[in-house]
């Protein structure tokens, strides 16, 4: 039998992540991580936040295959793509390990493969909200309850998608990081 050992999580990826953790006014005790790859964020999240509840939402089999064993102890992981539906539908894999996604941009190659999908209202409302998905972060922010939400971390993949989630958002949050204006960046929101 061959055993895989974990996908050892690359510094430029650790970087990537670092750029969601800036200081909150609350420890969240529940967090959840859509898109959440090998898990890279949920590794720092638990780091951050040790008594955390945290839930990984990831579609990419061999991704899980990681993010299974980077995860934390007690980590929840589904094994699936967050969309507005639940059900089976076809996502373009990436030119690499982080770009895959139901949404060309370039970085997605031309090859597909099933994935389970849950609908985003189907998911617990958690305190803390990551979102990093190539693509679909209006999409499921459509479904997703944000009842208990306190703090929402998305990275956005269009200027179009940037300014629909700040007009979503802009009743009940705040942003608390500067627009860097740039088609694809990170994106913090704090309740008000």
């Amino acid at each position: 039998m061959t055993v895989i050992p974990p996908h050892p999580i690359p510094d430029w990826l650790y970087r990537e992540v670092e750029e969601y953790f800036i200081p909150l006014p609350f420890a969240p005790k529940s967090i959840l991580d859509i898109g959440a790859n090998i898990g890279a964020f949920a590794q720092r999240a638990h780091s951050r936040w040790p008594d955390a509840r945290i839930i990984c939402c990831e579609p990419m089999p061999f991704n899980v295959v990681h993010l299974r064993r980077n995860a934390p102890d007690g980590a929840r992981i589904i094994s699936a793509a967050v969309r507005e539906h639940s059900g089976i539908d076809e996502i373009f894999v990436g030119d690499s390990f982080v770009t895959g996604g139901f949404v060309q941009f370039g970085r997605q190659t031309q090859n597909k493969i099933l994935v389970e999908c849950i609908a985003a209202n189907e998911l617990p409302s958690c305190e803390l909200v990551k979102i990093d998905t190539e693509g679909c972060e209006v999409e499921i922010l459509n479904g997703l309850a944000l009842h208990d939400t306190r703090a929402l971390l998305l990275e956005h993949h269009s200027r179009a998608d940037a300014e629909t989630i700040k007009g979503m958002l802009s009743a009940d949050f705040a942003m608390a990081n500067q627009d860097s204006g740039d088609p694809i960046a990170t994106m913090i929101f704090v309740r008000r």
